[in-house]
């Protein structure tokens, strides 16, 4: 069995009409022969009657798009262990402590270690958010009354939890951001 006698797939007679569109928007074809090289190419069979369709046919220049340039992605930085573990008890100061922690990391460890001054940010900045939120909701319950005051141990409960999850996510080297977090300090 010869390979023109090979049947064809949907795949290959969609290809093989995409090739003739792109001869029809180059100008190559005119109106009348596509629509009848279209028809022959989605009633082949086999590569034979699909071949034939292009009979006639200039080739189509190679390479039809200009390449993308190839540039070679930019290395890894990789920093000791020490940004990783600074970077964890940046997060977990902020439950003994809350934000007075994480900002000491910052100004100490933070200036020697890119890595360690990152992970401190972060946790400053959600310990910061979360004291503004535990305010707000000490306002409004002020405010509005007693009966919003159940929230206040859902926001302590998601406080806990997210800054336990900060730090060990540091600690297994993940670039973690907190969610709903106003980034006021850089």
């Amino acid at each position: 069995m010869s390979t023109s006698e090979l049947l064809v797939t949907h795949d290959q007679r969609d290809r093989a009409v995409e090739i003739l569109q792109e001869m029809y928007a180059d100008g190559r074809v005119d109106k009348f022969e596509f629509d009848t090289r279209v028809e022959m190419a989605l009633k082949a069979r086999t590569r034979a009657e699909l071949n034939s369709t292009f009979d006639g046919l200039m080739a189509r220049p190679i390479p039809t798009q200009v390449p993308a340039a190839f540039s070679r992605p930019a290395p890894l930085q990789r920093y000791n262990s020490d940004g990783r573990g600074m970077g964890t008890v940046a997060h977990w100061l902020g439950y003994p402590t809350f934000f007075v922690g994480p900002a000491l990391v910052v100004a100490t460890a933070g200036k020697q270690n890119p890595a360690v001054r990152r992970h401190a940010v972060e946790a400053l900045n959600f310990q910061i958010t979360a004291a503004l939120a535990f305010a707000a909701l000490g306002i409004t319950t002020g405010i509005v009354g007693s009966w919003i005051g159940f929230l206040f141990p859902i926001l302590g409960l998601m406080w806990f939890i997210l800054t336990g999850v900060g730090g060990i996510a540091t600690a297994a080297g993940s670039n973690f951001r907190y969610p709903f977090t106003l980034r006021m300090v850089k």
